[in-house]
């Protein structure tokens, strides 16, 4: 029943002319917008694409730039390694030639004591062989003083 009452105000508003123009306006919107929605959709479509293009032109580019970047990093770090390896390689070379040199300045300095403990050794034996040569002298003539002082006091 209701359904039936419902159908005749549909009809009965459907006869209306100001309905009707208002139905005509909504169908004209309604186009309208469909035909806008395509228009923004490809706009919106061919918009995205742009940023996306640009996007991947701009990461391209970036991708150079580092690329280049890490080459020249790696050309700086190489080159620093080679300088670093050519500078331990003559600092080694220089610490063996003043190794060297250090044990043929040793050598001689121990050649040089050595002579020298030698000599004050034997300068050494010599002055006590004449020291040892000289107080027997000199206990003999104590002997023949005391021994005159001794007479001479009898």
């Amino acid at each position: 029943m209701s359904s039936a009452s419902f159908q005749k105000i549909l009809n009965n508003l459907s006869k209306n002319k100001n309905v009707q123009s208002l139905l005509e306006n909504f169908q004209t919107l309604s186009d309208e917008i469909k035909k806008r929605e395509g228009e923004l959709k490809g706009k919106f479509d061919k918009s995205k694409d742009e940023k996306i293009q640009q996007a991947w032109d701009k990461y391209q580019e970036i991708v150079k730039v580092l690329s280049a970047s890490e080459e020249k990093l790696e050309k700086e770090v190489s080159s620093t390694i080679a300088k670093i390896k050519k500078s331990a390689d003559s600092l080694e070379k220089n610490i063996q030639v003043a190794k060297k040199k250090a044990i043929i300045q040793k050598a001689k300095l121990e050649k040089a004591l050595f002579k020298k403990t030698m000599t004050a050794k034997k300068g050494a034996a010599k002055t006590a062989k004449k020291t040892a040569a000289k107080r027997p002298a000199k206990t003999a003539k104590k002997v023949v003083r005391k021994a005159t002082k001794k007479a001479t006091r009898k």
